[in-house]
């Protein structure tokens, strides 16, 4: 596992594992995104039609590149080389940089209507140093900036936050170590580790209104019948609150 002091090592870790995740982005093999998640996320931030939207933390891109379908003019901005050939990037439009998720070196003051973070705070070392970032010269007044973060990774000592019968059965989701932030590792089933930062909530929360946003709305993400229907999984979202949205807005002056 990276030390957090060691963005260049958290950098790599991603490259090596780019090849997988845009295997599963292309297979559809995270049921949360899949299942749940993307209608919430496209649900909160509405009509993006001739929006300027930059999604910041876009991995390879996908989610942006469903807001560049519904009409918004979209960047995308990554901290690793998890991007797709140029060929679709000039099919969907937009543009696609890499770059330091604390810093937004080459953004344009006040060039955007809407951000974007789809679970990539949970991969930033510097929370606080990112949010306020965000809260600078990048967002026009009156902009918002929709995030969406895992509400909290077992610590390293579980594999998996469930405890079981013997028979697989789940019992409980074992919340432990709440108040130790930090890093800690997201063990994916190919075995591939990558490191995550746990927070607490009112950790997060803080981060946004010390850095100047107006908190308008929270979402807790649960699955619709016909969402069930697609992935049955996500079931597990009615009894552990794992995924949270933050609706935030940057206030005109």
């Amino acid at each position: 596992m990276a030390r957090l002091s060691d963005r260049e090592s958290l950098r790599r870790e991603w490259e090596d594992f780019s090849a997988e995740w845009i295997a599963r982005s292309d297979s559809g093999a995270d049921g949360d995104r899949e299942g749940v998640l993307d209608d919430w996320m496209l649900e909160v931030v509405g009509d993006v039609t001739d929006l300027d939207v930059i999604d910041l933390g876009c991995g390879e891109g996908r989610f942006c590149r469903m807001l560049a379908v519904k009409g918004a003019r979209a960047r995308r901005r990554s901290a690793s080389g998890l991007h797709r050939p140029r060929a679709a990037q000039r099919r969907f439009g937009g543009e696609h940089r890499i770059g330091d998720f604390q810093q937004l070196t080459g953004v344009p003051d006040a060039g955007f209507d809407l951000a974007v973070s789809y679970i990539s705070l949970v991969d930033v070392p510097d929370q606080a140093a990112a949010v306020r970032e965000r809260s600078g010269s990048w967002c026009r007044e009156g902009g918002s900036w929709c995030a969406t973060c895992r509400q909290w990774r077992p610590p390293d000592d579980r594999r998996t936050p469930w405890h079981r019968r013997d028979d697989g059965t789940k019992l409980q989701f074992v919340l432990d170590h709440y108040a130790s932030e930090g890093a800690r590792r997201a063990v994916f089933p190919s075995g591939h580790e990558l490191t995550n930062i746990h927070r607490m909530l009112s950790t997060t929360i803080n981060d946004f209104l010390d850095a100047g946003f107006v908190l308008t709305r929270v979402h807790e993400p649960l699955p619709t019948p016909a969402q069930l229907a697609r992935v049955p999984e996500s079931d597990d979202l009615f009894r552990v609150p794992i995924f949270i949205i933050y609706d935030l807005a940057k206030p005109t002056s």
